[in-house]
């Protein structure tokens, strides 16, 4: 599915508040950037540009024939990297892949462009997958999707959403944990970054509440599980051992 009308730029901070250097972290022998640049490429859906605010990363992209360009160390978030990065393109659609997720699979990529492109309504998409693993659940890193019958985002939350009452008799609703990457069109992106950060933004520090305090709308694919995200030094430890557990399957 390639298409002339995508761009995947990766904002990859060195400068970490949680896990400085991050993105040079190695998983078996291969930095978390690495990971995710590979699997940019794979998905096939357009050139493909790392955005990097440190000198270490932006070297070590070249070195692996990636397009990187520097941005500002002042960007507040990943999406305003991105929309540096991103002004004198003309895609219409620009995917925000977080450079976090070394096991990003190129099908969520796909499948989430392909339910934005069928919900003009919507002004980004992203994907979810069901949590198989109840410590996912109450873990805060691992950010929770509430969504409506037409797979549009209600609420995104570190809290465990939505709330499982015991006298409830949906027994076995599942939960759903946000992939890390936004599609967004490009008028869409445009708009966000002039928005304030918000309240909601703030408190749960989760950037797309944003958008959806200020009547965006974000479509929702469903894909299977990824591979975790590299949030804490503790993550590449995970990660190893789901490498593997795949190798073995």
């Amino acid at each position: 599915m390639a298409s002339k009308d995508c761009l995947i730029i990766i904002p990859a901070r060195y400068g970490s508040q949680r896990f400085p250097g991050k993105v040079l972290a190695l998983i078996a022998g291969k930095p978390v950037i690495q990971w995710c640049w590979e699997a940019a490429v794979k998905a096939g859906l357009g050139e493909v540009i790392i955005a990097t605010e440190h000198g270490k990363v932006l070297k070590f992209a070249l070195s692996i024939g990636a397009r990187a360009v520097m941005t500002s160390p002042r960007c507040q978030s990943g999406t305003d990297r991105v929309y540096e990065a991103s002004r004198g393109t003309k895609a219409e659609f620009i995917i925000n892949m977080q450079g976090d997720e070394p096991f990003m699979k190129a099908s969520a990529l796909v499948k989430a462009l392909r339910k934005l492109k069928a919900s003009p309504g919507c002004d980004i998409g992203t994907a979810c997958s069901r949590i198989e693993d109840r410590k996912d659940i109450e873990n805060p890193n691992c950010v929770k999707v509430a969504l409506n019958a037409a797979g549009r985002a209600l609420y995104f939350s570190r809290c465990p959403i939505p709330f499982h009452h015991p006298l409830s008799d949906l027994k076995g609703y599942p939960y759903y944990k946000h992939c890390g990457f936004y599609i967004y069109r490009r008028e869409a992106l445009e708009r966000f970054v002039k928005l304030k950060p918000s309240p909601l933004e703030r408190l749960e520090r989760l950037e797309q509440l944003r958008a959806l305090e200020n009547g965006l709308k974000i479509a929702v694919a469903e894909v299977p599980a990824l591979g975790p995200a590299i949030d804490v030094p503790a993550d590449i430890g995970t990660a190893a051992v789901f490498l593997r557990k795949r190798s073995n399957k």
